[in-house]
């Protein structure tokens, strides 16, 4: 839970950074939504992949 928390806190103040400096140009503004979704996706990905593993594990005991 406390993970959970930690991730809806990171990405709320995230969006807050991102769009309070309007300093940045338009592109690198656009390179920012790129990085930041590209990396929550893989931390999706390895959370789901890493559950997988552990159920698989548990199975298997």
């Amino acid at each position: 839970m406390k993970y959970l928390f930690t991730l809806i806190c990171l990405i709320v103040t995230s969006r807050a950074m991102a769009h309070e400096d309007h300093a940045l140009g338009e592109s690198v503004h656009f390179a920012y939504h790129i990085a930041f979704w590209s990396l929550c996706a893989l931390v999706a990905y390895k959370g789901f992949v890493w559950f997988k593993t552990k159920v698989q594990a548990k199975r298997a005991s």
